[in-house]
């Protein structure tokens, strides 16, 4: 790899204040701890999921954060990644929904305008904002195929190996969830690193098997079980992203001592009252109580009580309204098809989302039943931070149920139950301002509880 002016090894005067560490591609500084009279070591750290900005994808943008949140620490993160270019353009992550905060889906269709760094070529070996991006190719990625996305993760997991085992011995391997069952692979590779780390965005088997992609109990899903509970047991730390899924994995078998729950974040940030009532007229909505469904129209998502509940609030004053992309957005459009009081918007851009989320009066949240501690609906954090309320529709055992019951933030509607619903939102038309944050920590202290994962 090239030297960049951020690896270059720096002026005398500089080594001599900082230290210089020589690394396998480059040379890096290495910061003196305050007080004392030696030198902190620089840490490797590697991370290996499916996709990694400017390719889109919830799990992806996660990732970034936390990377180069690490390097700005004073450490030194390599992320192994496909390099399929629209590996994850058009749906973001089908579960651990973040995708209400990501702009990186398809605009071009609808009169957008596209990210033009996500359709330049991307380099097999380059440094993003500090952070060491390796890419390997596969076969192109689609969801339109159970046996071709198969066949893309087949040839993915090989060459994650080979970058993973070429680094050598560094101080920590995080595998993610994305390709599904990379922890096996990824943890044969990485017998010579010092620890051994898994971040659980989704729990697989089973979540395939919810979703109808393999036999629920059939041989397939028997083989996964094993191969992926082996891994896991193996792994020195796991991170789960809720308290539900903790539970799911040491039902597994996975060693309870060994699983630390780090809750996704939200880059989310306060926006002014000002720039939230541009946002409403410029889309429409003043003098409506607004409820959005705002992310990723998936598989994982229960958008029959949603819509059954649209249909009982035919005439109340709520405006409804879908915003996103996904594999069910046709059936939703169906099932709401000549009710005037639903709409629908395109993904919203990043820069946009902060405003839009705190436009909206209140926020609608769903999981399929069966599927708590499989998946945690990511979103629900930046619609936390924008001050909103959430009607969850799911289990009430679900992390983001426990944290609206904590919090009062909103309400839990059980799957199904259309009704309830309704009537939640037609008690729920409050004036503007009214709602409760919920105490999600946010980025800082997630990135503090990362730090002693990967350090302790």
């Amino acid at each position: 790899m090239t030297l960049s002016a951020a690896n270059r090894p720096p002026s005398k005067e500089a080594s001599e204040q900082e230290g210089l560490t020589r690394t396998r591609t480059g040379y890096a500084k290495t910061k003196i701890l305050v007080g004392l009279d030696k030198l902190r070591p620089m840490k490797t750290y590697v991370f290996t999921n499916r996709v990694y900005p400017p390719v889109g994808g919830a799990t992806g943008e996660l990732l970034k954060e936390l990377a180069e949140g690490l390097v700005a620490g004073g450490d030194r993160v390599v992320v192994v990644t496909s390099r399929e270019h629209g590996a994850g353009s058009v749906e973001q992550g089908e579960v651990g929904d973040r995708s209400s905060e990501v702009g990186y889906q398809k605009r071009e269709a609808k009169g957008q305008k596209s990210t033009a760094a996500h359709r330049a070529p991307l380099q097999n070996r380059e440094a993003i904002n500090g952070v060491e991006v390796v890419r390997v190719g596969t076969v192109p990625f689609t969801r339109e195929s159970h046996w071709r996305r198969a066949l893309s993760y087949l040839g993915l997991y090989p060459q994650l190996m080979w970058q993973v085992w070429k680094l050598g011995q560094v101080d920590a391997v995080v595998s993610m969830t994305d390709p599904p069952l990379q922890v096996a692979a990824v943890t044969l590779a990485s017998c010579r690193a010092k620890k051994k780390i898994h971040w659980a965005q989704d729990v697989y088997p089973e979540l395939a098997e919810e979703l109808g992609v393999i036999p629920r109990g059939g041989l397939l899903a028997r083989v996964l079980r094993f191969v992926s509970t082996w891994a896991l047991r193996r792994q020195d730390e796991v991170v789960a992203v809720g308290r539900c899924m903790r539970e799911r994995l040491i039902r597994r078998g996975v060693d309870a001592g060994k699983i630390e729950v780090i809750p996704n974040w939200s880059s989310v940030a306060p926006v002014t009252a000002e720039k939230v009532q541009a946002m409403r007229e410029r889309l429409g909505w003043e003098g409506k109580f607004i409820m959005l469904y705002s992310g990723n129209i998936g598989l994982a998502h229960d958008f029959e009580t949603l819509t059954g509940a649209a249909k009982l609030l035919e005439g109340g004053g709520v405006q409804m309204v879908f915003a996103g992309e996904g594999p069910r957005l046709e059936q939703v459009r169906r099932d709401t098809a000549g009710l005037e009081h639903v709409s629908f918007l395109p993904s919203q851009p990043k820069e946009d989302l902060s405003a839009f989320l705190a436009a909206a009066d209140a926020h609608l949240v769903s999981v399929r039943a069966g599927l708590e501690g499989l998946v945690v609906p990511s979103k629900a954090y930046g619609i936390f931070a924008a001050g909103r309320p959430i009607f969850y529709v799911g289990g009430a055992d679900a992390e983001v149920a426990k944290v609206i019951a904590k919090s009062g933030c909103g309400a839990v509607i059980p799957n199904g139950d259309a009704s309830a619903l309704a009537e939640a939102i037609k008690q729920a038309v409050l004036p503007r301002g009214q709602s409760r944050v919920a105490p999600t920590g946010g980025f800082a202290k997630a990135l503090a509880n990362w730090r002693e994962v990967l350090q302790g």
